[in-house]
């Protein structure tokens, strides 16, 4: 059989048959990286504040712009508009790193939280308050001087309305007790946690008239927590079903006291005798008081005296009109007594 030779356009077709339509795709990062390599992790980084927290944390500092706003407006005597801005968390390096002096900043302590919060007005806030409070309504251009004994003096008493204004705004979640430690104006001061612990940075807007400022809450984490497990809006609402349910049971509770019976009893004053007198008492026998015809007869609830009245007579019955309520205080255990007495009247 004669060798078959190939002609140079089925070559041709040959190859390009045989030659890949595409490139192959490129590898990948993941694919190029060898299996089981070590990346670094930074565990400075890692959030500290679990969403719910921020969430709650949002939820308070918006009532507290809404109360902010309210009560600032009639320390100014005049509209004030307070915004949050933001509840982030960041290092309290990064946090101190943009605080540009002068600025006010208040170290303060709010147990049953740990340690010291920080809270910060920006000049032109700070001045927003001053001038308003002297009578003025511009900041004028001297927004870069320090502050004066005055002008801190001043903002010293606006400190006191923010922090009842802080102290209501938490109410819901817990009490807390405010209270100012020192007031700064350089930020290498108020050094509250280590430059890499995680923080919770506040920050709000504030309008007054046509001027705008800011103002911020740092809330260190060793701060928030001894009182983390109240920062879960699930558990927060549950409180409040239950201090609604304390309510409704308080007052089931007092109603019930309202209609329960206490004895009511009028007795003249005691009179002694021998108990030879007493032995030879018979019927017909007249017994000789130390009470005196005009004087007013003791009134006693559960034992316990609480008036004095006059007796009388209406239709046709004995009665008691009061004349005086008797303030006496009795001994503990003697308290304790007629309040067991009254206990047991009141099963009876």
């Amino acid at each position: 059989m004669p060798d078959e030779i190939l002609t140079p356009a089925e070559i041709e077709d040959i190859i390009g048959a045989l030659s890949p339509s595409e490139a192959p795709p490129a590898p990948s990062a993941a694919e190029k990286r060898p299996r089981g390599e070590v990346r670094l992790y930074d565990f400075r980084t890692a959030d500290r504040f679990p969403k719910e927290q921020i969430r709650t944390l949002n939820i308070i500092f918006e009532t507290f712009s809404q109360l902010f706003s309210t009560r600032m407006a009639t320390v100014v005597r005049g509209g004030v508009d307070c915004e949050l801005r933001r509840v982030s968390e960041i290092a309290f390096g990064e946090y101190l790193s943009g605080l540009e002096p002068p600025m006010v900043m208040a170290v303060f302590t709010a147990p049953p939280m740990a340690g010291s919060q920080l809270f910060t007005l920006s000049p032109e806030t700070s001045y927003m308050f001053i001038n308003r409070l002297l009578g003025g309504a511009h900041p004028g251009n001297a927004l870069s001087k320090q502050f004066t004994e005055i002008e801190l003096a001043l903002i010293r008493r606006i400190l006191q309305d923010i922090s009842r204004v802080y102290e209501n705004a938490w109410e819901k979640v817990i009490r807390l007790e405010c209270q100012l430690e020192k007031l700064e104006t350089s930020p290498q001061f108020v050094q509250i946690a280590q430059a890499g612990e995680s923080v919770a940075a506040v920050e709000f807007d504030i309008r007054i008239g046509g001027e705008t400022g800011r103002m911020s809450f740092c809330l260190p984490h060793s701060a928030i927590e001894p009182i983390a497990k109240h920062l879960n809006t699930r558990m927060w609402y549950e409180a409040a079903a239950d201090a609604e349910n304390r309510s409704e049971r308080s007052e089931q509770i007092r109603s019930r006291l309202y209609r329960t019976p206490i004895p009511l009893s009028a007795s003249f004053n005691e009179t002694e005798a021998s108990v030879e007198d007493i032995i030879t008492l018979r019927l017909g026998d007249v017994i000789v008081l130390s009470h005196k015809t005009n004087e007013p007869v003791n009134v006693s609830v559960a034992h316990i005296p609480k008036f004095l009245a006059d007796v009388g007579e209406r239709e046709k019955r004995r009665a008691l009109r009061l004349t005086e309520i008797l303030r006496t205080e009795l001994p503990e255990n003697e308290a304790l007594e007629s309040v067991e007495n009254n206990v047991l009247s009141a099963k009876a």
